[in-house]
């Protein structure tokens, strides 16, 4: 059976959750065993577990969109060293393109781009450029069905624009997971760069969240508006109007004075001195996340250290329980 590592960015969750289960019928046959950063257990450290699983897998599938290949995480941590991987044959790496980005001249080392591989779906076109997102992800769970069962060593590069053959370049993996240590991939200890580069990261995840949310208020009710302005590298700001009346809006931001690495929340959204709610990152040698401060009025603050994902579906919840309470 061949191990898969999913490599994403919490901002494209929906979407990959969509192909783990187009991956499902390879899965039951046999075929594949997949992991992903959600089938991470309590007490598991973050950035060693993550690691341990892309270094053991034999193959490396990478979810790419603009929001993938901004992450600090996914790009140096994962995508990087998964090509490494590729050039020492220890696994090998398919990217499925998501969304419109400029990834064909993105560096994966050694002097080769991204384009220089295999991309799925059918042309590298977007799954989300398909009339049909199933039909995208069953054409890339087909290439990697190939892919899986039938094999060469050659780096694939994607048919042209306008190429009309169908044919699936092969790739065969190698016969059994290859283990080995992760001293060295990352300190047993979370650094100070760890903790900026989670930190960014999450806060890149939490805003593509928010504007994500937003677009998906307006779509449901034709009386909301919604406006997403990015401010800075550190700060965002979201406002809903409904009928016309403004009835919320909120800062994110980071890099707050007195509060250290925090994302934090404020429904003044013209000052960074004042928040209603903060999510303080916390890093020891069990993991890295975030713990709510509890000060949100209308949201109930989750046990436990958030994720990014989490952490921007927390905030997330108390904007929107305080632009429900506004515009009762």
């Amino acid at each position: 059976m061949t191990t898969a590592f999913i490599s994403y960015t919490h901002a494209d969750e929906g979407l990959k959750e969509q192909f783990v289960q187009h991956l499902a019928p390879l899965r039951r046959e046999g075929l594949i065993s997949v992991w992903h950063d959600r089938m991470l257990k309590p007490g598991d450290h973050l950035d060693e577990h993550i690691q341990s699983e892309l270094a053991s897998s034999d193959l490396v599938i990478l979810l790419v969109s603009a929001a993938f290949l901004n992450s600090e995480y996914c790009y140096e941590e994962e995508m990087r060293r998964a090509f490494a991987r590729q050039r020492s044959g220890s696994a090998k790496v398919v990217a499925v393109i998501l969304r419109p980005c400029q990834w064909q001249n993105v560096p994966v080392g050694d002097g080769m781009t991204l384009s220089s591989f295999l991309a799925v779906p059918k042309d590298g076109k977007p799954v989300t450029k398909w009339p049909d997102a199933d039909e995208a992800f069953d054409d890339a769970a087909g290439a990697i069905r190939e892919l899986v069962i039938h094999g060469s060593s050659a780096a694939v590069r994607p048919p042209e624009r306008g190429a009309t053959s169908s044919a699936v370049p092969n790739i065969r993996p190698p016969t059994g997971p290859t283990r080995r240590s992760t001293s060295g991939l990352l300190p047993h200890r979370v650094t100070d760069r760890d903790r900026d580069r989670y930190l960014k990261d999450a806060f890149e995840t939490v805003a593509a969240s928010f504007s994500k949310n937003l677009e998906d208020l307006e779509s449901a009710d034709p009386a909301v508006e919604a406006d997403f302005e990015r401010v800075d590298s550190q700060s965002f700001i979201s406002t809903v109007y409904f009928a016309g009346k403004k009835v919320g809006t909120c800062r994110i931001f980071t890099g707050a004075p007195h509060f250290g690495d925090s994302l934090c929340l404020s429904f003044d959204a013209a000052s960074r001195g004042s928040m209603n709610e903060w999510l303080s990152l916390e890093a020891s040698e069990a993991g890295i996340g975030f713990k709510p401060g509890g000060m949100a009025r209308y949201a109930r603050s989750p046990e436990g250290l958030l994720d990014p994902g989490r952490a921007a579906d927390y905030l997330w919840s108390v904007f929107r329980q305080h632009v429900e309470a506004r515009a009762r």
